[in-house]
């Protein structure tokens, strides 16, 4: 597993992040944002929505548990916070076979007991802190596939966002 550690300054840098991801996110991608409240994750998560031309534009799903969007690829969007700890995303309705034609979204994704949760390369996973003053975050991305990994550091820098070595 790799991963990359990234300072957020403000929210328009979180928003260039979400682009980024979302222009290296491919079929049957299951992107694991983890945060507290207010962390980012939605924001997140409505700029990986936007760069993949969601129709409908990206919302919290609290309340729908899962919202589907079209795009350049299919998209899931979840949210498990009301779950109880340690549900199955089948059973709960998280996740089914069409996902693999798109990318799912999953926020707050501790709250479930993943059968497929691991290293391999379909599998993305950013953990978001708040940071010390307003839309302050740092991020950091924990990738199973090394050469989307290095990508996604070439293509961060060139962005100027700041990015240190999570490794």
């Amino acid at each position: 597993m790799t991963s990359l550690r990234i300072e957020l300054s403000n929210l328009a840098a979180t928003q260039r992040l979400g682009t980024i991801i979302a222009h290296h996110l491919r079929a049957g991608d299951r992107l694991l944002l983890i945060g507290e409240i207010g962390s980012g994750k939605t924001t997140l998560a409505r700029a990986i929505g936007s760069a993949l031309h969601a129709d409908p534009p990206l919302t919290s799903p609290t309340f729908l548990l899962v919202s589907e969007h079209q795009g350049a690829l299919p998209i899931w969007h979840a949210d498990a916070y009301r779950l109880p700890p340690g549900s199955d995303p089948l059973v709960a309705g998280l996740i089914d076979e069409r996902h693999a034609a798109g990318v799912t979204i999953v926020e707050w994704p501790e709250q479930v007991r993943w059968p497929l949760q691991g290293e391999g390369p379909s599998h993305v996973q950013v953990e978001l802190t708040p940071g010390s003053h307003g839309d302050a975050r740092s991020a950091t991305l924990h990738l199973g596939d090394v050469e989307r990994a290095t990508s996604l550091h070439r293509d961060i820098l060139a962005a100027g966002i700041e990015v240190s070595d999570g490794s």
